[in-house]
């Protein structure tokens, strides 16, 4: 029994070990990844309902990514241009101007909708129904 007992608790520690080997590779695999990533998107909402827009835009070439934001809301417009890497994130530029008294709203305004992984697409108010409230109107 004694014998039993010793086996199971070597086993269990040998178990619970952890493998250095397996998680050296799993590093090694992440810094591989990390350096050779790359994308870059962009979106861009006009809408002439509501008085808004919204823009974004960002680029990742290995552990390196810029970008910039972009908003108005009747008021003011925010661009931010951004750049993150091995030294973290980090605001490069900030513009911002007044533009208005606040948002006006347009019935007849168009929201216009674009991206780079959703092409592009508009919508107006459905004023004819009162259940849903914005039509398609392709682009």
């Amino acid at each position: 029994m004694f014998k039993f007992v010793l086996i199971s608790c070597l086993l269990a520690a040998a178990i619970a070990m952890p493998i250095d080997q397996d998680d050296e590779d799993k590093a090694e695999l992440e810094r591989i990844q990390n350096e050779s990533a790359q994308y870059s998107f962009n979106a861009h909402i006009d809408d002439q309902i509501n008085d808004g827009t919204i823009a974004r835009e960002e680029t990742r070439d290995g552990t390196k990514v810029t970008g910039m934001y972009s908003y108005s809301d009747g008021f003011v417009r925010r661009t931010v241009h951004y750049e993150a890497d091995e030294n973290g994130y980090r605001v490069v530029k900030e513009e911002t101007e007044d533009i208005g008294d606040g948002p006006q709203f347009n019935a007849d305004g168009q929201a216009d909708v674009q991206g780079s992984l959703i092409g592009k697409y508009s919508i107006k108010l459905n004023q004819d129904d009162d259940e849903k409230h914005y039509k398609d109107v392709r682009a």
